[in-house]
């Protein structure tokens, strides 16, 4: 079980994305997230596959045969054993223990590998990297997942929107942010849950 953004193990937080490998997991064509019509929420079974966290059905992200994302459920914060199940078509895995954290940041990847160039965009919205720079003292989007509850609490499997009172349109993270570029402390403009995005993705927005 690894960050969805990273690929790094160790400890989940309640509201992270992530990805959990196997074997004969899910089905041999991938299946991809879909909103459930009738909660507006992320489905919680995509493909025949369903994620449980200490019984609790995961928002789906991604199921393949040897490869499952998911969103950790916010609820999870209270369990006293948490454990991941995953049930395909009627069959359930043993279950994997699990270490919580208060957060467990990873920023996303262009190529969804966990490494190389940042998912990131620069001050014109336009993708960063070696041909697109972002000058000094612009501002660049990125977004991450692990970064644990919200104020107000995030609702797991809801979709973000720009509801709140500006200048803070979307809940932002509980916790305290420190941000570096290349080793120098940098100053972040805004820190919050990314609309038309699943609870649990964060956009933060530094100036280089």
């Amino acid at each position: 079980v690894v960050n969805a953004a990273s690929y790094i193990g160790g400890p989940v937080s309640p509201g992270e994305m992530v990805t959990i490998f196997g074997t004969v997991i899910g089905p041999p064509t991938a299946a991809y997230a879909t909103v459930d019509p009738s909660t507006g929420k992320l489905a919680t079974t995509i493909g025949g596959v369903q994620v449980l966290f200490s019984g609790t059905p995961a928002p789906m992200i991604y199921a393949s045969s040897t490869q499952v994302s998911a969103v950790v459920p916010y609820e999870i914060a209270s369990a006293a054993n948490p454990s991941v199940r995953i049930v395909y078509e009627g069959q359930t895995s043993d279950a994997y223990a699990l270490t919580l954290a208060a957060s467990a940041p990873g920023l996303f990847s262009q190529n969804a590998s966990g490494g190389g160039q940042g998912a990131i965009l620069n001050q014109d919205n336009t993708l960063n990297w070696g041909g697109h720079l972002a000058a000094p003292g612009s501002i660049v989007q990125m977004f991450l997942t692990g970064e644990g509850q919200t104020n107000p609490p995030g609702v797991t499997g809801a979709i973000t929107s720009a509801t709140l009172p500006p200048p803070q349109v979307t809940p932002a993270p509980a916790l305290p942010i420190q941000v570096s570029i290349g080793g120098q402390p940098a100053v972040y403009t805004y820190a919050g849950e990314a609309p038309g995005m699943v609870a649990g993705v964060m956009q933060l927005n530094v100036r280089i």
